[in-house]
């Protein structure tokens, strides 16, 4: 592994633990349902957002009232995209990103990243969940892009990576039935 991969996985290993500990800290009343890193096209900016089955259902009863909810597509998007998670608006792995700009052409990366953060999140102890009261195996994990149309297919690849098998095929057919209707 080259510098810029190894200098990569030791502040993706303690930027996620750090931020994950303040969120799930901040949610320990919570149920955790997905946690997801973000990141934009060049790969450059990530940040860590999570979800939890509360904030999901305020979420959508708060939009079902304002009339932008009003159907299951549309709920299947509020439980699965990055954007409307509710909780990490505070985690944007500032000193990661910076580290990344500095790296010229980060994309070409991208892969050998995806696999870092996976590493990163698989390696991460149960005890810390159990200790905010969740359950690391029933927590989806990904990574996704905030501004590409490939972004689908990096949260199908990278979700195998880093969560339980037994819980994957529930992501992966996600937006099924929205497929099958466009057929």
């Amino acid at each position: 592994m080259n510098a810029f991969l190894t200098e990569f996985e030791q502040r993706i290993r303690e930027g996620l633990v750090a931020d994950l500990e303040a969120i799930l800290a901040e949610v320990a009343h919570e149920k955790v349902y997905v946690c997801a890193v973000g990141t934009d096209s060049d790969f450059v900016t990530l940040f860590l957002a999570v979800n939890t089955e509360q904030s999901l259902a305020r979420h959508i009863a708060d939009m079902t009232s304002e009339g932008l909810c009003d159907d299951a597509e549309t709920e299947l998007y509020y439980k699965w995209a990055i954007s409307e998670f509710q909780y990490g608006e505070h985690s944007h792995f500032n000193h990661i990103s910076r580290f990344l700009y500095a790296e010229d052409n980060v994309y070409q990366y991208k892969d050998e990243m995806v696999k870092i953060i996976a590493k990163a999140v698989n390696e991460t102890k149960d005890d810390l969940f159990t200790k905010y009261n969740q359950t690391k195996e029933d927590i989806t994990f990904f990574v996704s892009m905030t501004d590409d149309e490939l972004a689908e297919e990096l949260e199908n690849e990278s979700v195998a990576l880093m969560t339980n098998p037994e819980i994957v095929s529930e992501f992966l057919a996600r937006y099924d039935a929205e497929k099958s209707k466009e057929t």
